[in-house]
């Protein structure tokens, strides 16, 4: 009889939480907003690297983002050169610096610490000169 009156105790509190837990949790397919990027490696396209500490990628054709690193990772290097992208964690999404390794290839690779990730609005992607747009 314990049992049953735990168990039936159990089910009123999960049934009670559960309308508070639904509506605070974040939906996926909530729109994505500039200061919250998340993307698939897969979605990435070109790069253009526009600093030694400052890295643009088109992601999805559509959107670019803005890659900023600790120190000068890419002094001397050519946006012809490979780049070494590696997810980190469970999850293939990229949503924060944490979420992806990257690095410069070549005869001696290297690893950037990656900083922030940011997407450009329509209107900042534009403004970006030619030569720097991915």
């Amino acid at each position: 009889m314990i049992f049953r009156a735990v168990a039936v105790s159990a089910a009123l509190v999960t049934a009670a939480l559960t309308p508070a837990f639904a509506a605070s949790a974040p939906k996926s397919d909530a729109p994505r907003t500039p200061s919250s990027p998340c993307f698939r490696l897969t979605d990435l396209g070109g790069h253009r690297i526009a600093a030694p500490d400052t890295l643009y990628y088109s992601v999805r054709r559509k959107e670019v983002y803005k890659f900023t690193f600790s120190g000068s990772c890419f002094a001397g290097v050519t946006n012809s050169d490979p780049l070494i992208l590696e997810p980190l964690g469970a999850s293939s999404q990229i949503c924060k610096p944490m979420d992806l390794n990257i690095g410069v290839g070549g005869p001696i690779p290297r690893r950037c610490i990656l900083k922030s990730i940011e997407r450009l609005t329509p209107e900042q992607a534009e403004a970006l000169p030619k030569k720097l747009k991915p």
